[in-house]
C-alpha cells in the first residue's frame, strides 16, 4: 500500500501484515552503540552559529538527516521547557520514526548553557535553581518526577554501576541499579550533552569545529598514553575523589592500559595524557606544560566550571582549547558530593571501549541536574570499530527484490560480529544475525533515491559498531525527481538557484528539502527557487528535490551538496518570501512544523507570526522563529490549516498557508494517510487500477479487485 508520508522517503504507514513482518525482524535486537544513527541533534534555526556547527557536526558524524530537530533547544523556565521543548522532542522522535534507536541528544552551540529551574530539586547544602541544558534532555523521561516533586539532589541515576564490566547504554529500556529493570522505580534516560558554548568564557566557533575534527579522527585509534589522576591534597574540598583513584588505576592497568596517580594539580611535563581527573579551582590549563592526546576527557571538579556567567574559576572550555574531546562542569554551585561528579571509573570504561558519553553516564551516581556534559559525547577513541562491507550494492536503478550480503570484521581480539542493522533513509528497517542476507522488497519503497546504511555490531559488552553507507535509486513505477543548482558554492549572502522537476505521473507538490526540513515548495512541476545561504546555514549542506505524486508516492532526487562559508550576514536584503506546503503528521503526537521562507537578513532578526491558527491543534507559545511546536487535539483528523508570515529588517513577506494532514495508524484503504477512507482514496486506487501498485492495499504487488474490495469495506471510516 502506498501512502503519503511525513518521513523522508520511506512510508511510515503500511498494511498490518507488513508492520508485523518488520516488527519480527527487529525483535531481539540488542542495544545500540554510540554512532551517528543513535544521536539526535537540536539546531536553532534562528542562530547562524547553531546552523553552521549543526551542519558540520551532522556531516562529520554521518548523522541521518531525519535525526535533526530544528527548534530553540531551551526555554525561559524548566516548566516552559517541559511543556513545549519536550513535546517537540518526543513529537519529532515519533514523527521521524526514530524513537526506537535514538540514545543521545546533542545541543548545538548558540544556545544558553542552563535553564532556570528553581523548586524542583532539594539540597540542604546549596539551592538548586538551574539545570544544565544537556541534562535537561538527559532527564526527559523524568519530567513528571520533577514537576510533581521536588526530588532530592541525590536521586540515583539508574544507569550508574560500580561493576567494572561495561554494558552498552540502551534508551529503549528502563534502568535501575545499573541493570535493565521493570521495577516501578526504574527510569529511562537519554545521554544529553552540549557540543559547545559560544558565549562569554566559552569556546569560539573555530575551536568547536576543531573539537569535532579531532574527535572524529580519534575514533577507534586506541592510542598509547596514560590516564592521570591528580591527588591535589592542597585543595581537600575538590580532592574528594582521590579515594577512587587507586582502584581505578589498578583496573586500567589490569585491562592493559597505563594509568598513574600523582600528586599535584596537573601532570606537568607529561605529553601522553589520555585523560586527566583533578580537583582545583584555577588549574593553569592553557599554560601548563602537558599535552592531551586527541579524544581525551578531562575535568577539574569545581563549583563553577560550567557556570559561564561567573568569572571565577577556570571553565571547561579551556580543556577543549587544550585539545580535549570532552569535559564536565557544574552550571551553578553543586557542593562537592562525589555522586554529582564523574567517578574515576569514567576513564576505565572509556578505555574499555565505551563512547565518552556512555562512559561518563555509567559512572555518574546521581542524576546530573546541574552537571553539563560538554564536548562530543560520541567520541569513541578506545572502541574496536568493526569494518563493514556490503556485496550487492546496486550501481544502477533497482526494482523488485534486492539481496545484499553484509560482511563484517571485528578488530576486537575477543569479539565477533554478531549482526547487522539496515537503515533506509535513517529509519531502522531490519536487523539480521551475522551470516544471514538482507532482503529488501523495493516495491515497498518509493521510487527515487534512498540512503542505505548497514551497521555491523560485535558481541562485546559495548556492542561496537562499524558502518557502510551508500545510495540506491529505486525504479518500480517510472517516477522520478531531479534537482539542478546553478552553483554549489557560496556563503550566507549567496542567492542559490535551483531548478526542480518530476516525472512519471501527476505531481501535487514539489519541494526543496534539507533533510526532513522543507525549504521551499510549489504546487506545480517543474519549479525554480532562489534561496539565500542564510536559510540553509553554513557548512556542508545536502539538499534534494522531493515530489509528492497524486497516487501518494513520495519521490526524492539524488542529493546535492552545497558548500556554504560561514561569513558575516549582510545587514539588508530583499523582502522575504514565504512558501506554502503540506505537512503530514501523526494524529496522536506533538510535532515541530517548519515555516519555510527565504531572505538575506540575519535569521536572529526575523520574526515569524502565525496569522491564523490551526483549528485542530494547540500551538505552543514562546517561539517567534522559523518553527512552531504543535499538539493535535485528541480527535484531530483529516486536514487543517494555518497561515504565517515573516518580518525582517528588509520588510514583511506575503502570507503562506501550511496544510496539516493528520495521518492515521494505517487503516486499510486510507491511501493518502489523512485518517479517513473516502473519495480521495478511491480516486487514488482507480488511477492506479491494473497500472501500478500505487493502490496496493493487500500487499500482493498489484492494484486490483481485491484492493478495491478492502477499500469499499472500510469506506466512510474516520472523519
Amino acid at each position: 500500500m502506498v501512502t503519503r508520508s511525513h518521513t523522508t522517503g520511506v512510508h511510515l504507514h503500511r498494511s498490518i501484515a507488513l508492520i508485523g513482518i518488520v516488527s519480527l525482524l527487529v525483535v531481539g535486537r540488542a542495544s545500540a552503540e554510540s554512532t551517528g544513527e543513535n544521536a539526535l541533534i537540536i539546531i536553532d534555526p534562528a542562530s547562524a552559529e547553531s546552523m553552521y556547527v549543526g551542519n558540520y557536526y551532522r556531516h562529520a558524524r554521518d548523522i541521518p538527516e531525519r535525526n535533526i530537530v530544528y527548534m530553540n533547544p531551551t526555554a525561559a523556565t524548566y516548566a516552559a521547557f517541559a511543556e513545549a521543548n519536550l513535546d517537540g522532542l518526543f513529537g519529532a522522535l515519533a514523527n521521524h520514526d526514530i524513537a526506537g534507536h535514538v540514545e543521545y541528544i546533542v545541543v548545538m552551540p548558540g544556545a544558553p548553557f542552563a535553564i532556570s529551574a528553581a523548586g524542583y530539586v532539594t539540597d540542604g547544602c546549596a539551592a538548586v535553581t538551574r539545570f544544565a541544558i544537556g541534562s535537561a534532555y538527559t532527564m526527559a523521561y523524568l519530567k513528571d518526577d520533577l514537576l510533581n516533586g521536588p526530588v532530592g539532589v541525590g536521586l540515583l541515576n539508574g544507569f550508574y554501576s560500580t561493576d567494572i564490566s561495561p554494558i552498552a547504554f540502551d534508551n529503549a529500556v528502563a534502568w535501575r541499579t545499573g541493570e535493565p529493570s521493570e521495577d516501578a522505580n526504574a527510569r529511562r534516560y537519554f545521554i544529553g550533552a552540549m557540543l559547545g558554548y559560544t558565549g562569554e568564557r566559552g569556546n569560539t566557533i573555530s575551536e568547536i569545529i576543531e573539537l569535532v575534527d579531532r574527535s572524529v579522527a580519534a575514533d577507534g585509534t586506541r592510542p598509547d598514553g596514560t590516564f592521570y589522576f591528580m591527588n591535589n591534597e592542597a585543595d581537600p574540598a575538590r580532592n574528594v575523589r582521590a579515594t577512587q583513584f587507586n582502584a581505578t588505576v589498578s583496573n586500567i592497568i589490569t585491562f592493559g592500559g597505563e594509568a598513574e596517580k600523582i600528586d599535584g594539580v596537573l601532570p606537568i611535563g607529561r605529553h601522553d595524557c589520555l585523560g586527566i581527573m583533578t580537583g582545583a579551582a584555577s588549574p593553569n590549563i592553557d599554560g601548563g606544560d602537558f599535552t592531551l592526546i586527541p579524544g581525551a576527557f578531562c575535568d577539574h571538579l569545581t563549583s563553577w566550571a560550567a557556570t559561564f556567567d561567573i568569572s571565577s574559576q577556570v571553565k571547561v572550555s579551556r580543556w577543549i582549547v587544550k585539545g580535549a574531546s570532552g569535559s564536565l562542569g557544574a552550571v551553578q554551585e553543586p557542593c562537592n558530593y562525589t555522586g554529582k561528579f564523574p567517578h574515576a571509573n569514567t576513564h576505565l570504561r572509556y578505555f574499555q571501549g565505551m563512547a565518552l558519553g556512555e562512559a561518563y553516564f555509567r559512572s555518574a551516581r546521581y542524576v546530573p541536574f546541574q552537571m553539563l556534559l560538554y564536548g562530543d559525547p560520541l567520541t569513541r577513541t578506545f572502541t574496536y570499530v568493526p569494518i563493514v562491507s556490503v556485496y550487492g550494492e546496486p550501481e544502477d536503478p533497482v526494482s523488485g527484490e534486492l539481496v545484499l550480503i553484509p560482511m563484517g570484521e571485528a578488530p576486537n581480539p575477543v569479539a565477533n560480529i554478531d549482526g547487522f542493522d539496515l537503515f533506509i533513509d535513517g529509519d531502522l528497517n531490519q536487523f539480521i544475525p551475522n551470516g544471514q542476507l538482507l532482503t529488501i522488497d523495493t516495491t515497498e519503497l518509493d521510487d527515487g533515491y534512498h540512503e542505505m546504511r548497514v551497521l555491523g555490531y560485535d558481541n562485546s559488552f559495548v556492542r561496537a559498531a562499524g558502518r557502510r553507507l551508500f545510495g540506491m535509486v529505486v525504479d518500480n513505477t517510472g517516477r522520478s525527481a531531479s534537482i539542478t543548482p546553478t552553483t554549489t558554492n557560496g556563503d550566507l549572502t549567496t542567492a542559490f538557484q535551483f531548478d526542480l522537476d518530476a516525472g512519471g505521473g501527476q505531481v501535487d507538490e514539489l519541494r526543496l528539502m534539507q533533510g526532513s526540513r522543507v525549504i521551499a515548495a510549489s504546487a506545480s512541476s517543474p519549479a525554480s527557487f532562489t534561496i539565500h545561504g542564510q536559510v540553509f546555514g553554513a557548512g556542508p549542506v545536502q539538499v534534494q528535490a522531493e515530489a509528492y505524486f497524486a497516487n501518494g508516492m513520495v519521490v526524492r532526487s539524488e542529493p546535492v551538496t552545497l558548500d556554504i562559508a560561514f561569513d558575516a550576514p549582510s545587514p539588508v536584503g530583499p523582502t522575504p518570501v514565504v512558501f506554502s506546503y503540506t505537512k503530514y503528521v501523526l494524529d496522536n503526537e506533538a510535532f515541530v512544523v517548519e515555516l519555510p521562507a527565504t531572505f538575506d537578513d540575519d535569521p536572529a532578526d526575523a520574526t515569524y507570526t502565525i496569522v491564523t491558527a490551526p483549528t485542530q491543534a494547540l500551538v505552543h507559545t514562546g517561539s517567534t522563529s522559523a518553527y512552531r511546536i504543535m499538539v493535535p487535539d485528541e480527535d484531530a483528523c483529516g486536514t487543517d490549516q494555518f497561515t504565517f508570515h515573516v518580518v525582517t529588517t528588509s520588510g514583511q513577506s506575503q502570507d503562506a498557508v501550511v496544510t496539516i494532514v493528520y495521518e492515521s495508524t494505517g487503516v486499510p484503504g486510507d491511501l493518502n494517510g489523512d485518517g479517513c477512507v473516502d473519495q480521495s482514496d478511491l480516486g487514488i486506487l482507480l488511477a492506479c487500477y491494473e497500472i501500478d501498485d500505487g493502490g496496493d492495499i493487500d500487499g500482493d504487488g498489484d492494484t486490483d479487485q481485491s484492493d478495491l474490495g478492502i477499500l469499499l469495506a472500510n469506506y466512510g471510516f474516520g472523519c
